[in-house]
């Protein structure tokens, strides 16, 4: 199974898919401790985690606030922890992202979200959501659960470009 990981300096959004992207198996926005924690817990529980995907952070020239070092620091804590773990994760850069996606850098969060359900969702009422009785393909996805999916759906598109089809 492929973990993509959006982080943010106190929240995070997580989601595990199925190596071939057919089905979302875990999702969900939580405190870093607690992702920390549930990390811990898959190892032990021995979990499949084949792949971790990491949004990584990328400057662009503009000045950042304290919340953006603080997810940098995070993003530190994450790589020692599953490196720990005998796990190595792929960073996945926002860039990448918006053109393996969109095709475009001027895609926005909303595009992104479209991309995806296009992808996983085409055609289906309430963009993929379903209802609580019959849910669907983004049912209880918020958006930075997305932003979680769209990171392990760039390392899947770059795993699979380069061939690479062994467990990390």
């Amino acid at each position: 199974m492929i973990l993509g990981i959006d982080p943010a300096n106190e929240y995070s959004a997580f989601v595990v898919v199925e190596n071939d992207l057919s089905a979302v198996v875990d999702k969900g926005k939580i405190s870093n401790l607690e992702l920390q924690d549930k990390i811990s817990n898959w190892k032990a529980e021995n979990y499949p985690i084949d792949y971790v995907a990491i949004e990584g952070i990328q400057s662009f020239g503009m000045p950042v606030g304290q919340t953006t070092f603080e997810t940098c620091y995070f993003i530190g804590r994450l790589l020692q922890q599953f490196e720990s773990l005998g796990i190595y994760p792929s960073l996945v850069y926002r860039s990448e992202e918006k053109m393996a996606l969109c095709h475009s850098m001027k895609a926005k969060d909303s595009n992104i979200r479209q991309a995806l359900v296009d992808r996983f969702a085409k055609d289906t009422p309430n963009k993929g959501k379903g209802t609580k009785k019959e849910p669907g393909f983004f049912y209880g996805f918020k958006s930075d659960i997305y932003s979680a999916l769209a990171v392990a759906c760039v390392f899947y598109e770059k795993m699979n470009e380069s061939g690479c089809n062994h467990e990390i």
